[in-house]
């Protein structure tokens, strides 16, 4: 199995210099660079967390080489950004298939000046989101209980947001607060943001992003419907 030695220290200039020469030709004298700062070390990272990854859910995609792990080159085909590669960078853990924006993924995500990871929806319906909030008003201490192990673990709830709240009248005082913001959210993620710290480029990486993402496996449980640990081998 692949080892994660962490990230060059070149690999943000790598990034900052390919957003500054975004053309093929830049790139193409340069892909040895690209494999070696970029590609290998990510996906080495993917998979010396599949396995832990895989316990929170065992139908997780671990195939680097598929789409849970980016592509240098991006899909202009419907873009006004004919820049043909990608400057950030990810990976995600989520079931592989049709519908996969509709179901909460683990990922991590960098670019030149920084780096985040986090759980949530790529792009949840309207419908998803109204099942997501039946869920909470159905299990509200179940939910608030699972949001604060993810607001200890330093994750913050983020998404695009509704002009008006669709917490239904006269429940703002039978909710717990922590629940509120998601009846605002046109789609939701929560996420930790961070600087090109030192950790970015050591092999611990991997533990602090297992540690920190298992924190959240309880509210996965929610979001998906799993019956916590009990579903898990």
């Amino acid at each position: 199995m692949s080892t994660f030695e962490g990230f060059s220290p070149q690999a943000p200039a790598f990034l900052a210099d390919l957003a500054a020469n975004n053309e093929t030709a830049w790139f193409n004298a340069r892909k040895d660079a690209y494999r070696d700062l970029i590609q290998t070390p990510l996906r080495r990272l993917f998979l010396t967390m599949a396995p832990a990854m895989l316990e929170i859910d065992p139908g997780f995609d671990t195939n680097p080489m598929g789409g849970a792990v980016s592509r240098i080159r991006r899909d202009t085909r419907f873009s006004h950004d004919k820049s043909p590669y990608r400057i950030k960078q990810w990976m995600s853990f989520r079931r592989a298939g049709e519908g996969w924006q509709n179901r909460p993924a683990f990922f991590l995500a960098f670019a030149p000046g920084g780096y985040r990871f986090g759980m949530g929806f790529y792009a949840a319906s309207p419908a998803t989101m109204t099942g997501l909030r039946t869920a909470v008003t159905a299990r509200p201490t179940a939910f608030a209980e699972a949001i604060a192990a993810a607001d200890e673990a330093g994750f913050a709830l983020t998404g695009e947001t509704y002009r008006r709240s669709r917490l239904p009248k006269g429940m703002e005082a039978t909710l717990p607060a922590s629940l509120h913001a998601w009846f605002g959210l046109k789609n939701v993620y929560l996420c930790r943001e961070r600087p090109m710290e030192p950790l970015f480029f050591s092999p611990d990486l991997a533990d602090e992003l297992v540690v920190r993402l298992g924190k959240m496996a309880p509210l996965y449980d929610l979001l998906t419907g799993r019956t916590a640990q009990t579903d898990r081998p």
